[in-house]
């Protein structure tokens, strides 16, 4: 069922299978700390771990919120991140994971460091999309509300709401969707929760249950952060001894000559 999918599940699925393409790292670029991540590989990473994040804070909430994890809804590989229902609603999540960026949010548009990002109108569209499924099944009486969620970012200036999207921090999440007043009771929810868990409801949902994918992902995880150690700290640690003998060396050679000079 839909609710057995993990956060992120959609993105590894096809980072892995990226991957499968990738060649083993040689010793070298091992040793010079390159990444185990293919060409096309580092975004769809990133993202993953946004994803993941996300799914983190989303497990403290209480268990009156139902939380589902990369569904997929077609058109060129287009998953929704997280849906969730509870008390407060029906909720679409599109997560964004940047690191260190300034985002600027005013009524039409968000600015990542004064570039202009197609966000609002993806989270819109996914809750366009997430109402026209349950739609088909039942009147909804209450509208979907569409996140934009970002992980890491350095700052997030709200000048004017973009209704209907809310733009929020990953650590503002949970308290929120908590404060979010009453709209759906008990028996609508378990409704909705059923609809949504029906794989027949979602495009291209993978016949596997992805099963070993998170482990896989585990082994990747653990290589891609020892190549950035290797970059960050080993490697200039490892240069500077290197320096460090290499004029141990010629001072050694210059004691050595000077010394058989003045013997003579």
């Amino acid at each position: 069922m839909m609710r057995e999918r993990f956060a992120a599940q959609f993105m590894i699925e096809k980072l892995l299978r990226e991957q499968v393409g990738v060649p083993a790292r040689t010793r070298w670029a091992r040793l010079m700390g390159r990444s185990p991540l293919g060409a096309n590989c580092a975004g769809w990473y990133e993202g993953a771990q946004g994803e993941m994040v996300v799914g983190e804070k989303l497990s403290t909430l209480s268990p009156e919120w139902a939380v589902f994890h990369a569904l997929p809804i077609g058109g060129h590989g287009w998953d929704i991140d997280h849906v969730l229902v509870g008390p407060g609603g029906v909720v679409t999540i599109n997560t964004k994971q940047h690191h260190g960026r300034r985002v600027h949010v005013d009524r039409r548009s968000i600015l990542l460091d004064a570039r202009p990002v197609p966000y609002l109108r993806h989270a819109k569209f996914e809750a366009e999309r997430v109402t026209t499924l349950l739609e088909q099944r039942r009147i909804l009486s209450t509208p979907v509300i569409p996140l934009v969620v970002f992980v890491g970012a350095r700052s997030i200036d709200v000048q004017a709401e973009p209704s209907p999207v809310t733009v929020l921090d990953a650590d503002e999440l949970a308290v929120w969707l908590t404060a979010l007043p009453d709209m759906l009771g008990a028996a609508e929810r378990l409704d909705i929760v059923q609809i949504l868990d029906n794989p027949s409801m979602w495009i291209d949902v993978p016949l596997e249950s992805g099963e070993g994918l998170r482990e896989t992902f585990t082994l990747l995880q653990a290589e891609v952060r020892a190549a950035r150690l290797q970059r960050r700290v080993l490697l200039p640690i490892e240069f500077t001894l290197a320096g460090l003998a290499a004029v141990g060396v010629v001072t050694a050679a210059t004691t050595m000559v000077s010394g058989l000079l003045a013997s003579q």
